[in-house]
């Protein structure tokens, strides 16, 4: 597997150093040197190296500060450093190792391959999680349920997907789409949206149908209706008519 790098280090014979030990590994690419943080900074927003091989006392901005500012890339970083009392502060800024100058080339090496260990995980687990990501989108798409919701509001248009709704509400032609954070007007009969929906989803009334996935608590009230407490605060009775489907649907109901 092909993997990046970036040197940052304020002394020309540093950064020739590490080239040269770089230069000797053939699944390493050096992208590029920089001489400051600044420039550092710069460079991994628009390059993204996979390791960054970064000195700690440098002009202007740190290494400690540069490490904090590229926390949100996915560089693995490695301390390059003359000075033994920064070790802490690199671990505390995640840094995978700490080579103490002058380092030789077995050093060099070993933090090198533990580097590209870390990234090799990284790039797997990214790589299954959009393998996961364009399987759940296929199964979606090809799901004989409605699987979201499009709502257009004065031209703005946001999707809500079903498995996030907690419960859907009448109101005239329209419906009440909540979550649990918010609701939403969708314009469609509830009648019709009850044939198209998920098999989490009960209709406890004529005017209610529940995701039983966010049912908090229920109980019977003895007069053939039933009371459910949804995880978004909200509480919903059931009426009578609407009984033995609750009953049947309850059995499944954790």
């Amino acid at each position: 597997m092909r993997m990046t790098a970036l040197i940052v280090d304020d002394e020309p014979y540093a950064r020739r150093c590490i080239s040269d030990f770089l230069s000797k590994d053939h699944e390493m690419e050096l992208l590029g040197t920089c001489r400051n943080g600044r420039e550092a900074i710069a460079f991994v927003e628009q390059n993204e190296p996979d390791i960054v091989f970064l000195d700690i006392e440098m002009p202007g901005i740190n290494g400690i500060e540069v490490a904090n500012a590229i926390k949100s890339y996915k560089c693995v970083v490695i301390f390059t450093t003359a000075y033994d009392g920064y070790a802490l502060k690199a671990f505390e800024v995640e840094a995978v190792n700490y080579l103490l100058k002058p380092f030789g080339s077995m050093r060099f090496e070993e933090a090198l391959n533990a580097a590209k260990d870390i990234v090799s995980l990284k790039k797997q687990a990214e790589f299954s999680k959009n393998v996961m990501n364009l399987y759940n989108n296929y199964k979606e798409s090809n799901s004989p349920h409605l699987t979201e919701f499009v709502l257009k509001d004065n031209g703005i248009e946001r999707i809500i997907k079903a498995n996030d709704v907690c419960f859907l509400e009448a109101r005239s032609v329209y419906v009440i789409v909540r979550t649990e954070e918010d609701a939403h007007l969708y314009r469609a009969a509830l009648n019709l949206l009850e044939k198209q929906l998920p098999v989490s989803f009960l209709r406890v009334h004529r005017s209610f149908i529940i995701n039983t996935n966010f049912i908090e608590t229920y109980k019977y009230l003895n007069n053939n209706t039933f009371a459910f407490q949804m995880k978004n605060g909200e509480k919903i009775v059931s009426s009578r008519s609407y009984k033995d489907g609750i009953k049947n649907a309850l059995g499944s109901v954790g």
